[in-house]
């Protein structure tokens, strides 16, 4: 598991930090890599859901979660 600090901003978004992890073995069709973010965004609410990920925004904190089954996350 990596904890890395980010602290940057593009546009109204400000990236605070992510988490990132691996299950199993990324590219055998068993494992994968995911990625937790938290940003700030001046929104009230939002919620998206993708396959592999989703994003939920409230009172303006932005929680991101993100699978990838054929690579890493750097």
């Amino acid at each position: 598991m990596k904890f890395k600090k980010v602290c940057t901003r593009d546009g109204r978004l400000i990236r605070l930090f992510r988490v990132m992890w691996i299950r199993g073995t990324v590219g055998d069709g068993k494992g994968f890599s995911c990625r937790f973010s938290v940003a700030v965004f001046p929104k009230v609410f939002g919620w998206e859901h993708r396959p592999n990920e989703w994003m939920l925004l409230f009172c303006g904190v932005r929680l991101h979660f993100q699978r990838s089954f054929g690579g890493f996350h750097v």
